[in-house]
């Protein structure tokens, strides 16, 4: 596959829309979201008519439950909005009782027209788009409007507290915390807030970073999660950027608790000479000299993800994954019991994709599977199981967008042998409901299927809707 080319038509740039009003969009927001539709539920109106209703979910987590006759509404807006040729074709209505099999037809079909709109780089980032979804955020989880105090988290844990509306924005309370801890606004784009999960053990699992339109109250609500959170930290991968923040006290301050905890958890690895370097400047309270002996220790800056599953180099191995630095580096637990460190350098990752299933639980089940050149030059799909996927995801495409064309030696992954595919013992293939593509840019993503596997991502016609 290659990216967003499941859509039969060009996807458009502002400079090729068909309108001249799609100037309007949000602030901040780059596009590209990841769009799916989940488990759905029959509805019942006041005069007894059923009703399908559509879970929707937004990279993994429910965002809101919707109705064929509301999607349908949204598609005549944004057609009237931007013109019928640069908004994808929307299933028509049907007028037959419905069987089975032409519900989940149905149900795909609307998921692949929220995905082409959700990837179209004009449509996505527009305010009548992004408003309408926050609607049906609001609609949904039912939040009484009201003016909050909202408690949002720095990276070592420690609160700060904001006050906001229940219905403001990332972007909105963003801008307040930023106001809140004294940062100028001019560097609003190196931070952004997260939904994160604590755990019992004092520590924390990065979920997803929150799109600039999406109301985070309600997305905490909508978690039912007593230790769902809001946390505020760095936006990116590379190191580098942290030079822009360095030299005002509030950006000191937010990266040296974020790269503080790091080391109290282990998520970096410093040697023995490095970690004394690095403690005698914590107790002398040199929090720049801190950072800056950081920029050299392993793992610093990377994303550091949740214990999970890997099919590289055997079926089933136990993987703890960190991404930055152009590499996705797996420290891999063998059937020996062994531990095998393996680093796949993004320049050699051809493609990637994340592939969502629903099981019988509510949880939506994810794996991210990219393409990958070992050292003999031969191409392969590495697959890591991970509720985290589309967060894994995105630090692929931050890290391929911010080095879209790397030296041509390469150096490979440190293991020559490939294992079968394979898919733990909890994965159904049969209820995969959608695979979201990225590429490396410059490179060729050949298609590959796989045996009893439902991609929604091939051609539709107008007329198999």
């Amino acid at each position: 596959h290659r990216p967003r080319s499941h859509n039969k038509r060009a996807l458009h740039s502002p400079s090729s829309c068909c309108c001249s009003s799609c100037s309007s969009r949000v602030r901040g927001w780059t596009g590209e979201m990841h769009l799916t539709i989940g488990a759905t539920e029959e509805g019942c109106d006041s005069l007894g008519a059923r009703y399908v209703v559509y879970g929707v979910h937004l990279e993994g987590f429910l965002f809101c439950k919707v109705r064929y006759s509301q999607l349908h509404r949204w598609n005549e807006k944004l057609r009237r909005y931007f013109g019928s040729k640069c908004v994808p074709s929307f299933p028509p209505k049907s007028f037959l009782a419905q069987t089975e099999s032409m519900a989940e037809e149905r149900r795909l079909q609307l998921q692949s027209y929220l995905q082409k709109v959700g990837e179209d780089p004009v449509i996505s980032v527009s305010e009548i788009f992004t408003t309408l979804l926050k609607k049906a955020q609001q609609e949904t989880f039912k939040v009484h409007p009201q003016v909050i105090s909202l408690e949002i988290l720095l990276a070592d844990r420690k609160k700060l507290l904001i006050d906001t509306h229940a219905y403001d924005s990332a972007e909105r309370m963003l801008t307040i915390a930023a106001q809140k801890i004294e940062l100028s606004g001019q560097f609003l784009e190196y931070i952004a807030l997260y939904l994160v999960c604590e755990d019992t053990n004092g520590g924390y699992t990065v979920l997803k970073k929150l799109n600039a339109f999406e109301l985070p109250y309600v997305s905490l609500w909508s978690m039912q999660n007593e230790n769902s959170r809001i946390m505020i930290r760095k936006s990116y991968l590379d190191p580098m950027k942290d030079r822009m923040l360095l030299g005002i006290t509030a950006g000191l301050l937010l990266l040296y608790s974020q790269a503080k905890y790091e080391l109290e958890r282990d998520w970096v690895k410093p040697t023995p000479n490095q970690y004394r370097k690095l403690k005698a400047s914590q107790e002398a309270g040199k929090k720049r000299e801190f950072l800056e002996l950081m920029e050299e220790v392993k793992f610093y800056g990377y994303q550091h993800f949740e214990a999970c599953i890997c099919d590289y180099p055997e079926p089933n191995c136990p993987t703890s994954v960190r991404v930055g630095n152009n590499e996705i580096n797996c420290c891999i637990q063998l059937p020996s019991n062994h531990i095998k460190e393996a680093s796949f350098k993004v320049n050699r990752i051809r493609c990637w994709r994340i592939s969502v299933q629903v099981p019988l639980q509510e949880e939506i089940g994810l794996k991210l599977s990219f393409e990958y050149q070992d050292s003999h030059d031969l191409w392969q799909w590495v697959t890591i199981y991970t509720h985290q996927a589309f967060l894994l995801g995105s630090c692929l495409k931050e890290i391929s967008t911010d080095k879209p064309k790397l030296a041509g030696n390469h150096a490979g992954m440190q293991f020559d042998s490939v294992a079968p595919e394979c898919k733990p013992k909890s994965w159904n293939a049969q209820s995969t409901l959608s695979k979201h593509i990225g590429a490396v840019p410059g490179k060729q993503c050949k298609q590959v299927t796989r045996k009893n596997e439902a991609s929604v991502f091939e051609y539709i016609a107008d007329d198999q809707l």
